[in-house]
């Protein structure tokens, strides 16, 4: 490896600052990374020309495609298309991991090269404070996958690669260092570069070679160059402006400075970033440091120095957050608040928070929109997405002020709470339940804790350590079941039409699963149920199946519970089996349904639907898309029309099994609608025009066979996911003829047609409102006569005015007369209400309250007498069946003991 280096003039040293070894051409006392060194590029441009980040990304590509690599386009940042680990792309080795990297499928090109927008939020609350820190960032590469068919290049190569494109652009080679190192991650690890130049870390080159085990390092027979190159790291110091946000985020600062009359001082921001530079800045101990030291090089005040730079850092924050969330929306993330939904939100959120910083009158769609424009000149897929990624931050910033206004209140009970409790500051996991669980941001937390005497203690990486608990995704723990059966072989593919075959019975597994070499039962699988049907052993005796499932390659038939002692001396047979036809035919159009509803929704809907969970049935199927907000009937009836438009087409449906990578570079990630599919083949299900899928399910001829398509329903199962629920052929029809039941009935009620039913429905429930209105005013005249009564059985117990009284009223009025006693007229503190048929009604001030006493709790200790239940809200709680009414007294006397027992 040092064979290049040394042919290209570099000479191996020692750093006498950190003891690092590096190479350089140059004598040189130190390695020329910081802290060692000092960033000399800040004022001084130091490449033949000056690049912005669109200019040298483009630079990159083409010094690379000149050299033999393939250019290829960018993967989406939402790695989960194909990853089950994390959410997001940290790198452009997450592009291949695992299938190309493990070696399972080819590269999509070889040797290649591309420049990957990447996304990490482990230094979110860096980001604009060093100068450097991002959220997201483009990791430009250039890989090589060698194996011992095919040894593409390797170490020497990748050196004279890096050291010919940085000298092609204008940097000094005898300014270029290369720091030996060692990489490690994800299992595997090898050797390394670290190429620094000018004070600051331009790319790393890394060798993966080996495994890494328990018994040590084990050579693996795929070696891979994985290089990355930091493209805004490179312009920042083609440009020497003073922080790599500037070089990278030009044209958007202009536009926010421009806006909200901040002005940079770049005197401050290229010190700051110098210093910066010299630190290893992991926490606000660091950054508090950073601070102390620019302020003292400044001869600065730190409270000034703050002052001055917090406008500077939020417009960059600003600039550095929106374009993560072009790539994170535009990708078809939807902010929610769970994965990758949560990081989403999480970055949208801090927008906002540091756009009212800045006190900016635009919306947050507003400075999306500038994002949008300036990114969709390099990504055209962004453009294509605006109206989406507009739609999503409006809803989102609505959402959010919503969100504050409603948590102000649960901020202030709770600091009542700790203070009962000689609490002085919020603990850190009640911070992050208030931002988990209900969305209040730590910034409205301290707001509210300063009006009330209280301290917040936000940790000051609040937002790293909640993004570094949402980063990657938990895996469910399956249970590994070792299998000795060779594969079963899926006959089902080579004819759909087949109900019946023949086999050869292989074994039994658990006394009642049966395996056979070959099969046409559909095991459990991609949200469709298994086949049932039957097996008949060689003397005649039939088995039920009920249940089919794949186990690894392996499929398992289990037989009914009824039928388990018939399978004695069964291995070795050849049997015939059978599935339920009229089943297998549902199930079938079911899920090529599902692939016509999916696609309809994503034309009505927008671009960024994906199937977020499908379950496919014989009466109902349902499927889960991501979206942003509510379905509207309008849009249910546009989808149910546009998917039998294309089942009245009757489209060919066709099937054909793909290399991975052929499949991929033909029709991009869309193939995985329905999650993640294993394997180095898969089955690519495509309606032309419609809709195209990797899918290992059962399907329809021709989308006519489907027969018809009805929607049924829609709900929100969760935030940024919706539910279609629809049946299908017979089924569909059926729903339908309901329907008619439905309607024909209720015009028979109230004697009309169908057609003057809805005009019907709607005058007598505006005759029923009216009438409730009466109702309620009569009630309300009731009430107020009833509490003009009560106002001497007002009872003075330890200071507090409280009633306790059976009255002969309803429900409703019981309600409204503890209410008004307590809120309206004032009579009471606290008001207890029964009535003759047991139910209940507590009400209270916040007198009460803050003495610990919550009506939920009032109306369970009366339980304990009278029988019964209920519950409710701190100051108001009902409940019912409170049947042992001799004992009301007993009942109200616990509540005022209570009461008299308070200091």
């Amino acid at each position: 490896m040092t064979y290049e280096l040394e042919q290209l003039g570099y000479k191996k040293q020692v750093c006498q600052k950190c003891g690092n070894t590096f190479w350089s051409i140059r004598e040189r006392a130190t390695c020329g990374d910081a802290p060692c060194d000092e960033y000399e590029f800040i004022g001084n441009p130091v490449t033949d020309k000056q690049y912005d980040l669109m200019g040298i990304q483009k630079k990159f590509k083409g010094f690379f495609k000149d050299h033999g690599h393939t250019p290829i386009n960018r993967y989406p940042v939402l790695a989960k298309r194909w990853r089950n680990d994390v959410f997001l792309v940290g790198a452009t080795i997450y592009d291949f991991q695992p299938w190309v990297t493990s070696g399972m499928v080819k590269p999509p090109a070889n040797p290649l090269t591309i420049a990957q927008p990447s996304i990490r939020l482990n230094d979110v609350d860096n980001v604009g404070r060093t100068g450097r820190h991002m959220t997201c960032f483009t990791m430009g590469a250039h890989h090589a996958f060698n194996t011992e068919d095919n040894p593409v290049y390797w170490k020497d190569e990748t050196l004279r690669y890096c050291h010919e494109f940085l000298v092609s652009i204008g940097i000094n080679p005898e300014e270029i260092t290369y720091i030996e190192s060692w990489w490690k991650g994800g299992g595997n690890e090898g050797p390394s570069f670290e190429i620094c130049a000018y004070g600051v870390e331009l790319a790393t080159l890394v060798f993966i070679q080996y495994a890494t085990t328990k018994e040590g390092l084990k050579e693996i027979p795929l070696k891979i160059v994985d290089t990355g190159y930091g493209l805004e790291r490179i312009a920042w110091v083609s440009q020497g402006t003073p922080t790599a946000y500037d070089a990278t985020f030009g044209p958007m600062i202009d536009q926010l400075t421009d806006i909200s009359g901040v002005e940079l001082d770049k005197e401050i921001l290229s010190e700051n970033a110098r210093i910066a530079g010299m630190m290893d800045i992991e926490d606000i101990s660091d950054l508090k440091l950073l601070r102390k030291k620019v302020a003292n090089k400044l001869s600065l005040d730190s409270d000034v120095l703050k002052k001055a730079t917090a406008p500077m850092e939020a417009i960059y924050i600003v600039a550095d957050h929106t374009r993560c969330l072009s790539f994170m929306l535009a990708d078809g993330i939807i902010p929610s608040n769970v994965k990758e939904g949560y990081l989403a939100r999480l970055v949208l959120r801090r927008t906002v928070k540091y756009m009212k910083e800045l006190g900016l009158n635009e919306s947050l769609s507003d400075i999306m929109k500038m994002q949008v424009d300036y990114l969709s000149k390099t990504y055209p897929e962004i453009k294509d997405n605006k109206e989406h990624i507009i739609n999503i931050t409006d809803l989102e910033e609505e959402r959010y002020n919503t969100t504050l206004q409603k948590g102000r209140n649960l901020v202030k009970r709770s600091i009542k709470t700790l203070k009962k409790q000689n609490k002085t500051s919020f603990p850190t996991d009640m911070l992050i339940q208030f931002y988990d669980s209900h969305g209040i941001p730590p910034e409205t937390v301290e707001e509210i804790s300063k009006e009330n005497a209280f301290e917040a203690n936000i940790p000051d990486n609040f937002y790293t350590q909640i993004a570094a608990a949402h980063e990657e995704e938990e895996e469910e723990e399956k249970e590994q079941v070792e299998l000795d059966y060779p594969p079963t072989k899926l006959s089902f593919y080579d004819d759909l039409k087949q109900r019946t075959f023949q086999a050869k019975v292989l074994g039994v597994v658990d006394s009642n699963k049966i395996v056979l070499d070959q099969t046409i039962y559909y095991p459990e699988g991609g949200g469709q149920p298994s086949d049932e049907g039957t097996i008949t052993r060689a003397d005649g005796t039939e088995l039920n199946i009920i249940y089919a499932e794949k186990v690894n390659d392996v499929v398992l038939h289990q037989v009914a519970d009824d039928d388990v002692s018939k399978l004695d001396g069964i291995t070795g047979e050849e049997i015939t089996g059978e599935i339920d036809a009229l089943r297998r035919d549902l199930l079938t159009r079911n899920h090529t349904a599902t692939h016509l509803v999916i696609s309809s929704a994503r034309k009505v809907l927008g671009k960024h639907i994906w199937q977020a969970g499908a379950q496919k049935g014989v009466d109902k199927s349902r499927i889960d898309l991501s979206h942003y907000k509510r379905i509207s009937h309008e849009e249910l009836q546009e989808i149910e029309k546009l998917a039998n438009q294309r089942v009245q087409s009757n489209i060919p449906v066709n099937i054909q099994w793909y290399d991975r990578t052929d499949a991929e570079r033909k029709y991009g990630f869309r193939l995985y609608q329905g999650g993640i599919v294993p394997g180095k083949n898969i089955r690519v299900v495509e309606i032309p025009g419609v809709d195209v899928e990797a899918c290992a399910g059962t399907h329809c001829e021709k989308t006519g066979d489907v027969g018809v398509i009805k929607l049924l329903r829609t709900e929100r199962v969760q935030d940024g996911v919706e539910r279609l629920e629809y049946a299908v052929s017979d089924s569909g029809i059926k729903k339908i003829q309901e329907d008619d039941d439905i309607i024909r009935e209720s015009s028979d009620v109230f004697g009309v047609d169908p057609e003057q039913l809805p005009k019907t429905c709607d005058r007598f429930f505006n005759e029923w409102k009216e009438q409730q209105k009466t109702i309620k005013s009569l009630e309300k005249q009731l009430a107020e006569a009833k509490i003009s009564s009560l106002k001497d059985e007002v009872e003075d117990i330890n200071g507090y005015n409280v009633i306790t009284q059976v009255l002969s009223v309803n429900p409703g009025q019981l309600r409204e007369i503890a209410i008004n006693l307590v809120e309206k007229d004032k009579i009471a503190d606290l008001a207890i209400l029964l009535n003759n048929e047991g139910n209940i009604v507590a009400s209270s001030n916040e007198k009460i309250l803050d003495n610990g006493m919550k009506m939920g709790d009032v109306i369970m200790d009366i339980g304990k007498f009278l029988g019964g239940r209920g519950g409710g809200k701190p100051t108001l709680a009902q409940g019912a069946k409170m049947t042992n009414l001799d004992k009301q007294d007993e009942a109200f006397n616990e509540i005022k003991n209570q009461i008299k027992s308070w200091n």
